[in-house]
């Protein structure tokens, strides 16, 4: 079984790494969904090396390129409290030899209900790492009576924001798109809510 940091052979007997992407997100954002979009019948189910936490690991391909795509588990925070968690912090910091450092975060808020979505999300800002964040369930807003400024949200992450319908694929295309930008030239949010969260 390949693993997610799997080198391939490449010309002159050189090796190249195939980037890692790895979805985090709150337990019912549709996170799952998305990931099933987005890798479809390549995905591999298995367990963190030493613990019992269960993760998937799907193929994207972006222009013809494999991208290795970490489904991690649902998680409210990153205060690793539970394995879950742990795991998810583990993975974030590049602790998992089986992953290695993530080349871009995959952040899955929900829309509907971002109270509750942002304060994952200001955690995940303080590790440092590239992060696209999908504004996923964008098609119920209107049905819900929300209104919401994308544009001024995206400026109060500093990070890339793609508004998708992951149930119904709206928006995927513009999100590979913007994770192929950012797997090739993406930087880390300079936001930072609290230097704690770092440590």
């Amino acid at each position: 079984m390949s693993t997610p940091s799997a080198e391939l052979a490449g010309a002159a007997g050189t090796t190249v790494r195939r980037p890692v992407v790895v979805t985090i997100g709150n337990p019912n954002t549709g996170k799952s969904t998305l990931f099933n979009a987005l890798t479809g019948l390549r995905q591999k189910v298995g367990n963190f090396p030493g613990v019992t936490v269960e993760h998937v690991v799907g193929k994207l391909v972006l222009d013809g390129r494999e991208i290795d795509v970490v489904d991690l588990p649902g998680t409210y925070s990153l205060s690793a409290q539970s394995p879950d968690e742990m795991v998810t912090v583990d993975v974030l910091l590049g602790r998992v030899g089986e992953v290695g450092r993530p080349d871009v975060v995959l952040l899955i808020l929900d829309a509907t209900n971002l109270r509750r979505n942002l304060f994952l999300a200001s955690q995940v800002l303080e590790i440092g790492l590239p992060v696209v964040v999908a504004l996923n369930m964008t098609d119920l807003l209107e049905a819900q009576g929300i209104t919401l400024d994308q544009r001024e949200l995206a400026n109060a992450l500093g990070v890339p924001l793609v508004p998708i319908a992951a149930a119904t694929g709206a928006g995927l295309d513009t999100l590979r798109t913007t994770l192929r930008e950012a797997i090739a030239h993406g930087t880390p949010s300079r936001v930072r809510i609290s230097p704690a969260l770092r440590e």
